[in-house]
């Protein structure tokens, strides 16, 4: 919708700009009167549910309302401009400029249509920002302790409780990343906690509304890492992955452990009286599908791991003689990899079956893989649907971007039904 108000707005402009020249004159009253039914229009869509209100919006509708209150006082009295197409130029030129700018983020973030739950419960969310008092925070100077944001999706239940799944996000993401996966699987009854990793989120908001953007030298870094293919730098990005891993790893043990804490309390409040903590299962996407697969490896009290898109980093144990070496220790846990398309085949022609995520499922108590067709990385978040252009220019296949996130989501139900609701049957293709 952007961009088709953009394509009207300039047409508007352009056919003004005509009048004005065809006629010499600025017809200043009828502009007036133009613009003021514009905003009234653009209000009338907005209530008929044409548009639908958020802030991708709001910029526009400032420079609708600054236009109505010049046409107003136009109405009331002033006098008609004097003609010149020089000025027709600049007025042409800077309101086509206006609605550009003020409707950049309705284009970048175009508005879309919610992937539907397929679930009967309806869903909840919950919000907690806690301090790790036992780490400094690195990304700062200060010496403050690390802070962490978890957005908590749930059903609403006043009795009961719920299998929990805790989410990990990738080094280019933030917490509401697979926002589709986590209410979908909370229509079905689950508590979903999504972990926002500070500074390596692309932002996070805590419960105070304190603004923490990614730290530019992470992402700097993060983008060389994964766009080296070759080994010159494999010794030096396995070191900065390890460091990477650290981080987040702490992140996830202390934010499990936070959770167990609150659970345990006499009468615990809120979305943790709902969480059953002896069906814990984890998920991420690319580094955070790797935290969660080594938390699955350390942790005795997890029971399934789901990793979308993401090299297993945790099988890495060391360096010798210019190769990564792979835990040999069989995988302990059910464990289910969802490959996009590009990454699965550049892993098989480029290290074959010592890829860590291939060796790993090799020697697995229960391991399950698959493949989407004509998929790319960002093709397992809801980025294509919430942003194709960004999307676009980050990293996604020519496979339909709904298709595939509904697909995803259905298997990732149906892993989780299987592993921590004891649910008999589980059919995963090896190809989607």
């Amino acid at each position: 919708m952007g961009m088709l108000t953009l394509i009207g707005m300039l047409g508007l402009e352009g056919f003004l700009f005509v009048w004005s020249v065809t006629t010499k004159k600025v017809h200043r009253k009828e502009i007036a009167i133009i613009r003021i039914g514009t905003m009234f229009l653009f209000v009338l869509l907005l209530g008929f549910g044409f548009y639908e209100w958020s802030f991708r919006y709001g910029p526009f509708l400032l420079l609708l309302v600054i236009q109505f209150l010049a046409a107003t006082r136009a109405l009331l009295g002033m006098k008609e401009s004097f003609y010149g197409i020089g000025g027709r130029i600049g007025v042409l030129a800077r309101n086509s400029l206006l609605y550009f700018l003020t409707l950049c983020i309705a284009i970048i973030l175009p508005q879309y249509e919610q992937v539907a739950t397929s679930g009967n419960l309806r869903v909840e969310t919950e919000k907690y920002t806690w301090l790790d008092t036992s780490r400094v925070e690195g990304f700062a100077s200060s010496g403050e302790s690390r802070a962490l944001t978890v957005d908590f999706w749930f059903p609403d239940a006043s009795a009961g409780t719920f299998p929990l799944v805790v989410f990990s996000h990738g080094a280019f993401g933030f917490s509401g990343s697979n926002y589709s996966t986590f209410v979908e699987l909370a229509s079905h009854g689950y508590v979903v906690a999504s972990i926002s990793h500070t500074y390596q989120a692309f932002y996070t908001i805590d419960t105070q509304g304190k603004l923490t953007t990614v730290n530019p030298n992470f992402l700097q870094k993060a983008i060389e890492v994964s766009s080296d293919k070759g080994e010159a730098h494999e010794e030096e990005n396995y070191n900065t992955t390890r460091e990477w891993m650290a981080l987040r790893i702490g992140d996830e043990n202390f934010v499990l452990d936070r959770i167990f804490t609150e659970c345990k309390v006499r009468e615990p409040e809120g979305v943790f009286s709902l969480i059953d903590t002896d069906r814990i299962g984890l998920m991420g996407h690319s580094l955070g599908g790797a935290t969660s697969a080594q938390l699955g490896r350390e942790r005795n009290d997890i029971a399934a791991v789901i990793v979308l898109d993401g090299t297993m980093l945790g099988e890495e144990v060391g360096f010798l003689d210019n190769r990564v070496v792979l835990e040999k220790r069989p995988y302990p846990i059910p464990i289910l990899n969802i490959y996009a398309y590009d990454h699965y085949t550049d892993a098989k022609a480029l290290v074959g079956q010592t890829y860590p995520n291939f060796f790993a499922s090799q020697n697995a108590s229960i391991a399950y893989e698959t493949v989407f067709h004509e998929s790319g990385h960002l093709n397992f978040t809801d980025l294509p649907l919430f942003s194709p252009i960004l999307a676009k220019l980050l990293g996604v296949g020519r496979i339909d971007a709904r298709y595939c996130i509904e697909t995803m989501n259905s298997i990732v139900l149906a892993f989780f039904d299987c592993y921590l609701k004891d649910a008999k049957e589980l059919l995963i293709e090896k190809e989607y």
